[in-house]
């Protein structure tokens, strides 16, 4: 049986003897956001959740994984219903929060495992200021996507990145129960490859439904488990390696 430290299954006395061990804290940040008819709202939470949960196990004990943040930054969905967001300057505050909580507790090490690219800008914001507050603090920013070349040859869409067969992929090894899999649908996309891929780098201001018409991308229909469990296979072992290093700083 393997074993892990995840806060939400631990007793005070229990986390304090984990302590002698645990380096690094995995904060998983996600989101309640629409995934099209593809996804239920808890998909990017329920994807990091899970993947910090495995590699929890994967580099015990150096890791103590820590409950989601269940809410991100999720404005530019707002127009589908059901979604919630927070203001940017909520969500840092909460993962601020977070942080320096676990750090009166002894711990200096911090990976926010993040399943939402909404939350990517305010997060670096937070890497910054956690940083500048506490500056024996290690932190970085990490993803459950840190191995999309693994499935490049399998994906047919030109335009991936939101409830799309990547994602959902990695939902039905992750999180099955996140999968409408009696409703997937390939995503209305109204936007050129060209305006979505934008080689210039400019950033244009968008609400979702400005690029998807039913709030998905790509073709779920071709997701699969396994393609999922190649994916993030790979992503736990680049992490593993790299929680190794960092617990070491």
């Amino acid at each position: 049986m393997s074993q892990s430290f995840n806060l939400f299954d631990m007793s005070w006395p229990e986390v304090k003897s984990s302590l002698d061990t645990v380096k690094v804290a995995l904060i998983p940040t996600g989101s309640c956001e629409q995934h099209g008819p593809n996804g239920t709202f808890e998909v990017d939470t329920a994807i990091a959740g899970e993947f910090a949960r495995r590699l929890a196990e994967r580099t015990y004990p150096l890791t103590l994984a820590v409950p989601p943040v269940h809410f991100g930054v999720s404005t530019h969905h707002m127009k589908f219903p059901g979604t919630i967001t927070l203001k940017p300057e909520t969500f840092m505050q909460v993962c601020m929060d977070v942080v320096e909580s676990l750090y009166r507790h002894g711990l200096r090490r911090f990976i926010f495992v993040n399943g939402h690219g909404g939350n990517v800008a305010s997060l670096t914001v937070v890497l910054a200021k956690i940083k500048y507050a506490y500056p024996d603090a290690q932190i970085a920013l990490a993803s459950p996507w840190c191995a999309q070349e693994v499935i490049k040859d399998r994906i047919e869409s030109t335009i991936t990145g939101h409830a799309c067969e990547i994602e959902m992929s990695m939902c039905l090894y992750l999180a099955p129960g996140a999968v409408k899999t009696a409703s997937l649908t390939k995503g209305a996309v109204k936007v050129a490859l060209e305006e979505y891929k934008n080689p210039l780098g400019i950033v244009i201001a968008k609400s979702w439904d400005e690029n998807t018409e039913n709030g998905a991308l790509g073709d779920a229909t071709k997701s699969s488990r396994d393609i999922g469990e190649a994916a993030v296979e790979a992503a736990l072992e680049r992490m593993a390696g790299f929680v190794a290093e960092f617990s070491e700083r």
